[in-house]
């Protein structure tokens, strides 16, 4: 008791606004002294940041709670026919998956049986030409800066597919539909062109290439619900195909009945979601773009939800060390053979006010 006496003892011939002051400052110099955890950021990954809708949710928790005891519906019916109307195609053109990258694998695996060349706009997704090894087949990469006619140019004896994406993953660029009718017309019948449209509903509506697939015998047109919907772990997508070959490429073992569901609510009643999902990706670019004015760091015009990132200064090395150091993660083109590159995903404003002032220092 003595002690505490003693301590306030200190205080009781100064004025209030003095007492605070000591008070205030002692506070201060204990916190800086405090290590101050900083979590860590991760825009290396392309998924959307927020939860999926919860009308989403519940229409997948319905389902499961319904069907947990039966097998799902082998063909997607439902999914294959709302899919088949937002599109223009017939149902019998639609094949549901466990998501387009085992999509593009079956497909790969159907095209190039027996060897056979891929060609890839690159960069681009980088998986695909591990898919095209996987079936025995050889992946080309060819530049995409070149643009369709120099995918059309390459094309050989020994090329079964091309493959390209849009937007583009990494790059965020898109390919227009005219390109893509261009492009399915001059390789031929003979050559399929596989067109992933992973990122396509943060195009405005109607610059997508998946009606075209109605008009055009050697087009396949793959979907994800990973992305702007939000629905990454649900394992769900679809591919437009002619009929013949959708058939083929529907998986041996149905979607389960929750993934079905939330995808039947989202091409039913998700158009608004996906729009201020679109909106958000969009504002946040152009803060970031706007941000970056006047220093050595620029990206080119994209339709994604990321950027790729470059500088007049720095390597694509030293810019993701630098933002690594600043516990911010994002994925350093060398993954796709580029050193002066960085794909970094946009989020919220908080994670792009911080990106900013990280950028800022560096450019």
């Amino acid at each position: 008791m003595k002690r505490l006496f003693d301590r306030y003892r200190q205080y009781q011939q100064l004025p209030p606004e003095e007492v605070s002051r000591e008070l205030i400052a002692r506070r201060d110099e204990q916190r800086a002294g405090e290590v101050v955890f900083v979590p860590e950021l991760d825009l290396a990954r392309t998924a959307w940041h927020e939860p999926p809708h919860p009308e989403a949710v519940n229409a997948a928790t319905f389902a499961l709670r319904r069907r947990m005891n039966a097998y799902p519906d082998p063909g997607a019916r439902e999914v294959r026919e709302l899919a088949a109307a937002r599109h223009g195609v017939e149902p019998a053109q639609v094949a549901v998956g466990h998501g387009a990258a085992e999509l593009l694998q079956e497909a790969c695996g159907e095209l190039l049986t027996g060897g056979g060349e891929l060609l890839v706009a690159w960069p681009g997704w980088r998986p695909l030409p591990e898919l095209a090894q996987r079936a025995g087949g050889t992946a080309v990469p060819v530049p995409v800066d070149s643009g369709i006619d120099a995918l059309a140019d390459r094309v050989g004896a020994d090329t079964r597919a091309v493959a390209l994406c849009s937007p583009n993953d990494p790059t965020g660029a898109t390919v227009a539909r005219a390109d893509v009718r261009a492009l399915c017309e001059r390789v031929g019948e003979r050559v399929w062109v596989l067109l992933d449209e992973a990122f396509a509903d943060f195009l405005e509506p109607g610059e997508d290439s998946a009606g075209l697939v109605a008009e055009l015998p050697n087009l396949l047109v793959f979907r994800t619900f990973a992305k702007a919907h939000a629905m990454a772990g649900f394992r769900i997508g679809y591919v437009l195909a002619p009929a013949e070959l959708a058939e083929r490429l529907t998986p041996s073992f149905s979607v389960n009945a929750p993934a079905q569901a939330a995808a039947a609510w989202a091409l039913e009643l998700g158009d608004p979601v996906v729009a201020g999902r679109r909106a958000a990706a969009a504002h946040e670019r152009d803060r970031l773009g706007r941000a970056l004015q006047g220093t050595s760091l620029s990206f080119a015009p994209s339709a994604a939800p990321f950027v790729w990132l470059s500088s007049d200064s720095h390597d694509a090395e030293a810019i993701a060390a630098h933002l690594r150091i600043r516990r911010i993660a994002v994925a350093p083109g060398e993954r796709w053979g580029d050193d002066r590159h960085v794909r970094i995903t946009l989020r919220d404003s908080a994670a792009t006010d911080r990106l900013i002032a990280a950028l800022r220092e560096l450019g």
